[in-house]
């Protein structure tokens, strides 16, 4: 009886930490979340991201970043780059509907999971690269790859996920 009721609690629990968003989220959710949130513009998301070693479609955020003098000239590169990333993906027109068959490509490294999206139906792939460190996860790339042969990709990517 006990048991029974101490199962039943600790589903309880789990189900309220699953539909409050309180439990983790797997890492092609997380990296979802962050791109979405960064599209919109949403400064919070500055905390889900690795300032001093971010890469940014082959721009080496992190070089600039750390030249910053002080915390606020850092702050302000960080709300800078969010409403520029923001502006750039709405003047392409950019919808995250665009991106499609969001999955983890590599997991080769326990520390540093690449997740990928589709785009153009394949032909460009959009990476994203969740870095865990102490039980937190932020992003530290984000980079775009043209599909030239899809079958040597696919190869790849099965090679990748081993």
């Amino acid at each position: 009886m006990i048991r029974t009721a101490a199962k039943l609690m600790l589903m309880g629990v789990a189900a309220i930490l699953v539909l409050t968003g309180c439990a983790r989220q797997d890492d092609v959710t997380f990296a979802r979340q962050v791109v979405t949130d960064m599209t919109r513009g949403r400064y919070a998301v500055r905390k889900l991201i690795d300032w001093p070693n971010f890469v940014a479609f082959e721009k080496s955020v992190g070089s600039e970043y750390n030249a910053l003098p002080n915390a606020e000239e850092k702050q302000n590169y960080e709300r800078s780059f969010i409403d520029s990333f923001k502006k750039g993906f709405r003047e392409q027109k950019g919808s995250m509907k665009a991106f499609t068959d969001w999955r983890l490509f590599s997991r080769k490294d326990p520390d540093l999971r690449i997740v990928a999206a589709d785009l153009a139906a394949g032909k460009i792939i959009f990476f994203v690269a969740v870095k865990s460190e102490r039980g937190k996860r932020k992003i530290v790339e984000l980079k775009l790859m043209q599909v030239l042969d899809a079958e040597k990709f696919k190869a790849y990517e099965e090679e990748m996920k081993k």
